[in-house]
């Protein structure tokens, strides 16, 4: 009888086991930024950059530093947008692309797109005629949509890049 209670206990732990694998969500399939990003004109690619996968996707910064200039000095509001967004992970792979690309210029003679990746695209826009500035300030000034527009992992939205009310960033879905 105690054979059959240890036979019927193993059983039911074992079979628990098996239905409790086949009802857990399959994990969310890996994006492989470093095949997908699409950079500007005259922009460096991620390959001749050498940024891995875990470079494109590092966690956004918090912003409490660059609030400080918005007080003192707003030159440009930023705006969350409605649709089209884009998805919140390709938009961080993005940001990090354009600040891993330090004091190389981000410009536009009116509407040029920065980086694209699985849907989100990044826009240089600018307000007057014609505006550049260091990459890394155009990412600066995108993570206020990031962090801020963010909706249930979907986001859209403008700020203008850090220092520079001259040079919209764009973030949406297109």
């Amino acid at each position: 009888m105690v054979g059959f209670i240890k036979s019927t206990i193993t059983f039911t732990a074992v079979l628990s086991l098996l239905v409790g694998a086949l009802a857990a969500p399959a994990p969310e399939p890996k994006v492989d930024y470093t095949t997908i990003i699409e950079t500007g004109p005259g922009l460096p690619t991620v390959k001749e950059l050498k940024l891995t996968n875990a470079d494109l996707t590092k966690p956004v910064p918090e912003l409490a530093r660059l609030m400080v200039r918005d007080v003192l000095d707003k030159r440009y509001t930023p705006q969350c947008w409605g649709e089209p967004k884009c998805n919140y992970n390709d938009a961080i792979a993005c940001y990090n692309y354009l600040n891993s690309l330090g004091s190389t210029t981000c410009a536009a003679s009116g509407v040029v797109r920065m980086c694209y990746a699985n849907g989100c695209a990044w826009y240089a826009r600018s307000l007057n005629g014609y505006s550049a500035s260091p990459c890394y300030k155009a990412a600066l000034g995108g993570a206020w949509v990031l962090n801020n527009c963010n909706s249930g992992g979907r986001l859209s939205g403008s700020n203008a890049a850090y220092d520079n009310g001259n040079l919209a960033v764009d973030i949406l879905n297109g």
